[in-house]
């Protein structure tokens, strides 16, 4: 592993001012898009570390396992033509797979435009991709203040792809009695509430809604996500001192804090069973 002490060698497409101009405007539902994009991409950059990344898939790659040939078709004169590229070795596929994800690392902050006739270059300002449908192959991790009576069959199909609610199932369950007004069920709620986290000894973990997208701002998750992905696929590791130097120049937050709470805070929001990630999607959501 090659390590990096000298904050003048980290790539330049890093740069504070460059995430700052993109992300200037970005709101939760941007924020919860851009998270997702990165959760799939960390996945797929980790199966390429797994012994069985690339597995030998023709009559030829059974005998030695070396080469690997895949067939790959183009449109010539308006004809589907199949093909067969030269091949290439597992080592070859897995290095052009680095590059790849490394070049859209590196476009992740990278503003793009629309050239208009009249208009000019215009900053495309669409909406980004549909990441919250509300149809049946939502997979966002499932978050709720109150549990669902998720025995209902339908309210099973509802959240059919979400991982986590079989876990969700195990948080405590209150019953409420509808017969009396809202205000007296709001009333147990909230001395039941107090007594319920006396005895499990369990405060709240995750912050008001705008607390928590300031803290993820201030500790530039999405910036510290793109910079431990590079480091992943180039085998790299920058010194905890001189990233915190690199990213908080005013001294916001020292080398032993990004060490011990911001990556492990940014860490949490790639994996889609944490608090950190769901509580994210949830406020999407409210939106």
């Amino acid at each position: 592993m090659k390590r990096i002490s000298d904050k003048g060698k980290i790539p330049e497409f890093f740069n504070n001012k460059r995430y700052d101009e993109y992300y200037k405007n970005c709101g939760v539902v941007k924020l919860a898009h851009e998270i997702q994009e990165r959760k799939n991409i960390s996945w797929q950059i980790n199966q390429i570390f797994e012994d069985d990344y690339i597995t030998p898939i023709t009559d030829d790659d059974l005998k030695d396992e070396k080469f690997i040939t895949i067939k790959r078709f183009k449109i010539i004169d308006g004809k589907r033509i199949e093909y067969i590229p030269p091949p290439r070795t597992i080592e070859q596929i897995i290095e052009d797979d680095k590059k790849f994800y490394l070049r859209l690392i590196e476009g992740f902050a990278e503003q793009t435009y629309v050239e208009y006739p009249k208009l000019g270059k215009i900053l495309n300002s669409k909406k980004p991709m549909e990441i919250f449908p509300r149809f049946l192959f939502d997979c966002r991790p499932y978050i709720q203040p109150l549990k669902e009576a998720t025995d209902d069959i339908e309210i099973r199909a509802k959240y059919l792809l979400r991982e986590n609610v079989d876990d969700y199932d195990e948080y405590p369950a209150i019953s409420i009695n509808l017969d009396f007004s809202d205000d007296a069920i709001i009333a147990d709620v909230k001395k039941h509430l107090i007594q319920l986290r006396k005895q499990l000894k369990h405060k709240p973990k995750l912050l008001p809604p705008k607390e928590y997208l300031r803290k993820l701002k201030n500790f530039r998750a999405l910036q510290v996500i793109d910079i431990l992905l590079w480091q992943k696929l180039t085998d790299h590791h920058i010194e905890y001192e001189t990233l915190a130097e690199f990213l908080f120049p005013q001294g916001q937050f020292t080398g032993k804090q990004l060490r011990e709470t911001i990556i492990p805070f940014t860490k949490k929001l790639l994996d889609s069973k944490s608090n950190e990630s769901a509580y994210m999607f949830y406020l999407a959501d409210k939106k």
